[in-house]
């Protein structure tokens, strides 16, 4: 088993932007995902289909909840406050994670 950090991704307190600044802002998280992902931080990520509270997902490979919280401070989207978050630890079974 090994451990990872499940992270919910829930609509923040500062949604107020107008739609060009909020499209900016998506388009730095996304290349931020992309950042993570690449440094092996990130290994899974993606949205709901819905419009609920919950936004989305990450997983990631990291050593301690407080590395994840230094992560999730890169976000352009959580400094914005157009997104909240709750951390927990998580874990599987080593190679069943996607590919």
């Amino acid at each position: 088993m090994k451990q990872y950090y499940f992270v919910m991704l829930t609509k923040g307190n500062n949604r107020t932007q107008d739609s060009a600044t909020a499209a900016q802002i998506q388009k730095a998280h996304l290349e931020n995902i992309g950042r993570l992902a690449n440094a092996g931080k990130i290994i899974v990520a993606g949205p709901f289909g819905d419009d609920g509270n919950w936004r989305g997902i990450f997983i990631f490979d990291a050593a301690s909840k407080e590395e994840v919280e230094q992560l999730l401070q890169t976000d352009p989207a959580v400094f914005a406050g157009r997104l909240a978050y709750e951390i927990h630890p998580w874990w599987t079974q080593t190679g069943t994670m996607f590919k």
